[in-house]
């Protein structure tokens, strides 16, 4: 279970892989960037959210399909025959005979039981395989849709990709090359601008170094 709340938001045509906790930027068309020019706001890619919204991202893609083949069928057992031993008629003291009182199988009842149950074994096993490469489908068009969206943090506290910070710092994006990344700015230096554009502030520093931030609501 996470400590943030996150959305999912569509990612702009050209952005790429985007890492848990990286600083992202939302274009003016509410499209997840990578790139500093196309970014008119920012944030941070959650980690664990404990909850996400606008998980609408995978309508087209339909539900996910019901296994058909249903239970596999059961291997047959042939029946016997039951055996009582009955008094023989007119015997005195009686004698016993053995006496089938139930029939089993017969060689040609046994054989039908033995083809009806390879034919529903073939059966079954069609639909196994239809029902793999129906989920397989529709698995990877699913991942078709997930890659087109991202999981962005709106609340809440997550870890982002920034080293060498202080608790009470504040998380601000600056522009990388053609991308975006994030370095801490003590709030006695801070602008109003860099304010704005702030993704978060630190309460605490991971294990791994990472600044550990309370998002920054908009």
């Amino acid at each position: 279970m996470g400590n943030d709340y996150a959305e999912y938001i569509f990612k702009s045509s050209i952005c790429g892989i985007i890492a848990p906790g990286q600083i992202v930027g939302i274009t003016a068309d509410n499209k997840v960037t990578d790139q500093w020019s196309d970014a008119v706001m920012f944030s941070i890619k959650s980690t664990a959210p404990s909850f996400v919204g606008g998980d609408s991202w995978a309508n087209d893609v339909g539900s996910r399909p019901s296994p058909q083949a249903g239970p596999a069928p059961s291997q047959p057992l042939r029946r016997e025959d039951v055996i009582t031993q009955q008094p023989v008629p007119g015997t005195n003291p009686p004698e016993y005979e053995d006496v089938v009182t139930e029939p089993g199988d017969t060689d040609d009842e046994w054989a039908q039981k033995q083809a009806t149950y390879t034919a529903a074994l073939a059966a079954y096993n069609i639909a196994v395989q239809q029902d793999a490469e129906a989920m397989a489908t529709f698995d990877a068009a699913l991942e078709v849709e997930r890659q087109k969206v991202d999981r962005i943090a709106i609340a809440g506290r997550v870890p982002v990709n920034v080293l060498g910070t202080l608790p009470g710092d504040y998380i601000v994006p600056v522009q990388d090359g053609a991308g975006i990344k994030g370095i801490a700015v003590h709030e006695d230096d801070l602008s109003m601008k860099q304010y704005l554009h702030a993704v978060g502030r630190v309460i605490s520093i991971e294990p791994d170094g990472r600044a550990y931030v309370m998002v920054k609501a908009v």
